[in-house]
């Protein structure tokens, strides 16, 4: 057993960083919590559960997971590869013949559902049931072949759980209660989504605005609700119950505190937790797992996002220590938690001084803010100043005069929100050179440009695109507004309330019967233009199978 009594200050100076975090975040309340191989050693709870009635987050407050789902997942696939009654080297149209899954490029299996190499979209949640994505998938076929390339994928996943009800006879929230949460004694725990489950759920929170970038001003309000049982994030849970399942990891498929019980064998468990291909974050990605190198540890873990909620869980194995964060509402930086707690346990556990709170920087401070100084000018006429100051950045357009703001749980990156209303309906977004050196920026459709910029000017485009121009809506909640626009000669689609520096992988390319793609044409992002309003502008935007709506906003 471990001295949980003495790791008290360990537990209160993650309890700092907790609270440092929910300060610049989007999100209420939050806790977490450390396991050993055991017991929980402690848990941590900050803010709240419910915003209007002023109740606390608690241990036993229960939060969507998100895609850590899909790990628990997986372990129903292994299983049944053992049973016999799965493979994961066999086209997933065998296991279904009705989902006529499109393959221009050879079978897509299991195993590359499993590892997001099958060359299939992210996905919309614009259809909110299970067989309507399916459904959809049928005319989004991939781009790549299978394995070429690891391109996350949700609505793959919702295959890996058809593939398990087939093969089964039962829903995958029925065989996630049956063989894993009733197993690991996960009882305050449920692998469906349905309007009740919200009952005792801390409530999500998300920001008023979805037409603008996300600002740390801009207030929350409660999250749209929604309903789901598909295999790639339907799990509601609780710090104290995701403990429990962080210790199946360290115990290595056992079931911690059953002798003799076991829901993988060994060489389940190493299939199970080996990485496999390469991810687009620095790690690798295994079957609904991923691992990464932290301070001289191997991580195995997975992070969770659903609307109005994050999470996250992290183990390292060899030291037999978990930890799993669980928050109402969006931010960054639950990895960098993840990482001071256990460096806290690790410290308190050897007897060694405390490793200082995590304090996230100002949003106002950014690094090597001397980089972007300089006078912009726009395409529009538009001119406006940058100057490094206070190691910040100080915007002058006309008569404003505005300090911009990044994302402080985030990685530096070279996009910025301006928190002015004048100015916050767009990220402002510089580029730079091939010899890195920052020429220009976007500001929305208005192009901006230094006199350091030498590049080519934009070409002329088609009339047809002004057509398509403008803010477009619907009710999925992941993505209820896109907008399109031209900007430097190209035709380009964004998220508007992400503040991205993805400029380039959201231009529309051109392609044969009024498509587009996204980005080129590997991506398997496709959207077209339908109808014709006031003006002759399009007034559907049919995107990945889903429609959104021209709006009466700009």
């Amino acid at each position: 057993m471990s001295d949980v009594a003495g790791l008290e200050s360990a537990f209160e100076r993650i309890g700092e960083s907790v609270e440092h975090h929910l300060e610049v975040s989007h999100s209420p309340g939050l806790v977490l919590a450390v396991t050993d191989r055991e017991e929980v050693l402690g848990v941590v709870c900050r803010g709240l559960a419910d915003v209007a009635s002023g109740t606390s987050v608690r241990p036993e407050t229960r939060f969507h997971i998100g895609s850590i789902s899909k790990s628990f997942s997986a372990l129903l696939v292994l299983q049944e590869v053992a049973a016999g009654r799965l493979s994961l080297d066999v086209s997933v149209n065998d296991i279904l013949p009705w989902l006529k899954l499109s393959e221009p490029f050879g079978p897509i299996t299991l195993h590359h559902l499993m590892t997001h190499t099958a060359g299939l979209l992210v996905g919309t949640e614009d259809a909110p049931t299970g067989p309507g994505a399916l459904y959809r998938l049928r005319t989004n076929p991939p781009t790549t072949a299978p394995g070429e390339r690891w391109l996350y994928s949700n609505d793959g996943w919702k295959v890996v759980g058809a593939c398990l009800e087939e093969v089964t006879g039962e829903s995958i929230h029925e065989l996630l209660r049956t063989r894993l949460l009733g197993p690991l004694g996960m009882t305050a725990s449920s692998a469906s989504i349905v309007d009740g489950e919200y009952l005792d759920c801390a409530v999500a929170y998300e920001p008023l605005y979805s037409d603008r970038p996300v600002q740390l001003r801009h207030p929350l309000v409660p999250a749209h609700r929604i309903t789901s049982n598909t295999a790639d994030g339907s799990i509601i849970s609780t710090v104290l119950d995701m403990s429990s399942y962080a210790r199946l990891f360290l115990a290595r498929g056992d079931v911690p505190g059953v002798d003799g019980a076991r829901l993988l064998t060994d060489e389940q468990f190493d299939a199970w937790t080996e990485q496999r291909v390469p991810d687009d974050e620095g790690g690798t990605y295994g079957y609904g797992l991923w691992a990464e190198e932290y301070d001289g540890a191997r991580w195995i873990a997975h992070s969770g996002g659903m609307v109005g909620y994050t999470a996250f869980l992290a183990t390292i194995p060899d030291e037999g220590l978990g930890v799993v964060a669980l928050q109402n509402g969006y931010g960054e930086g639950l990895r960098k938690l993840a990482r001071a707690a256990f460096a806290a346990v690790r410290a308190s556990l050897a007897g060694e001084e405390l490793p200082a709170a995590v304090v996230p920087p100002a949003a106002t401070a950014i690094p090597k803010a001397a980089e972007y100084a300089g006078t912009y000018t726009g395409d529009d006429g538009r001119v406006f100043e940058v100057d490094a100051e206070r190691e910040g950045l100080r915007l002058t357009a006309g008569p404003v005069t505005v300090m911009l703001e990044r994302d402080p749980l985030a990685d530096p990156t070279d996009a910025f929100v301006v928190p002015h209303e004048a100015l916050e309906r767009f990220a402002l977004v510089f580029r730079r050179d091939a010899d890195g050196t920052v020429v220009e920026a976007f500001h929305g459709p208005t192009w901006f440009r230094t006199d350091r910029y030498t590049g080519p000017e934009p070409a002329d485009v088609p009339d047809e695109w002004r057509r398509y121009v403008g803010l477009y809506r619907n009710n999925d909640p992941w993505a209820p507004t896109l907008r399109v626009c031209i900007r430097k000669g190209v035709l380009a689609i964004e998220w508007p309330a992400s503040a991205t520096d993805d400029a380039d992988e959201n231009e529309l390319v051109a392609l044969e019967s009024g498509w587009f793609a996204t980005g080129s044409e590997r991506e398997p992002g496709r959207i077209r233009f339908l109808g014709e309003g006031a003006g002759g502008k399009a007034v559907v935007a049919e995107y990945n199978g889903g429609s959104w709506f021209r709006s009466f906003e700009e």
